[in-house]
């Protein structure tokens, strides 16, 4: 009788260990989810700060680009490009 006990005791040990490894598994699963679902909002949020950092760089370099229009029509006057013109000889 004492090897039967003995094999249940074994198989009531090992359904013990399934049951903790299954839990721990799922406790496991849950905190990797969470950390998912955390990593996702993080990049939605990186992304709309990346597009609005593009449209700050189109809009920097919309002005600039007038700005350097702006200087070259300042340079292409008679008098300013003669000027420029006199200085390089």
């Amino acid at each position: 009788m004492s090897n039967a006990f003995e094999k249940f005791e074994e198989l009531e040990t090992r359904i013990m260990r399934a049951v903790e490894l299954v839990k721990t598994t799922r406790q496991e699963k849950e905190n990797l989810e969470k950390e998912l679902s955390g990593s996702r909002s993080q990049i939605a949020k990186m992304e709309r700060e990346l597009e609005e950092l593009r449209r700050e760089r189109d809009l920097v370099k919309n002005r600039i680009e007038n700005l350097l229009h702006n200087l070259s029509e300042l340079t292409e006057e008679p008098g300013v490009q003669t000027e420029v013109t006199s200085n390089r000889r």
